[in-house]
């Protein structure tokens, strides 16, 4: 989190021939320190990039994937992301949805049948199984749980993704 190695490890870097960059290491202790970390090293990325490249590379996030961070980043010119977020909440059962986190492991969803996990969501989780089920799946410790969790999971950041392309193709973000 120290701006002068951030600064040094940017003029370094930026003299190598890379295609693109990665930003990870510590970030900060919270959201709000890696957001403002992230939004220094932004900056001096900028400033470096107009006067050695002429052109925009390639950046790419490591470890930060919730949707807040990742919202937040793409505002700051971040382009990709990896982590393990969507594959661990599922094992945890967490669900993301369009309307927040879904804990399918709560009581409250035993009965759930009919009850889509997210009724926008195109996947094959989704479109085949209720939360009655999942939750069934989950308190049995069933591994088909943790497939269908997973690729709902994924479904929902790949669509988060693709939201997020088309807003910056119409000048949104």
């Amino acid at each position: 989190v120290e701006r002068d190695v951030r600064k040094g490890s940017l003029d370094y870097l930026t003299d190598l021939p890379f295609d693109g960059f990665c930003v990870g290491g510590s970030l900060g202790g919270n959201r709000e320190e890696m957001l403002g970390m992230l939004d220094y090293v932004m900056e001096e990325y900028r400033e470096i990039e107009r006067s050695k490249f002429g052109r925009s590379k390639p950046l790419h996030l490591l470890g930060i994937a919730d949707e807040a961070s990742i919202r937040e980043a793409v505002t700051l010119g971040i382009d990709t992301f990896d982590s393990c977020y969507p594959t661990r909440l599922a094992r945890h059962g967490t669900l993301l949805t369009r309307e927040g986190k879904l804990h399918i492991k709560s009581g409250k969803h035993k009965k759930s049948y009919g009850v889509p996990i997210d009724e926008k969501c195109g996947c094959d989780t989704c479109k085949k199984y209720d939360r009655a089920y999942m939750n069934h799946l989950y308190r049995a410790s069933e591994p088909l749980f943790l497939q269908l969790a997973t690729a709902h999971n994924i479904h929902y950041m790949n669509d988060l993704m693709a939201d997020l392309r088309e807003k910056i193709l119409n000048d949104e973000v």
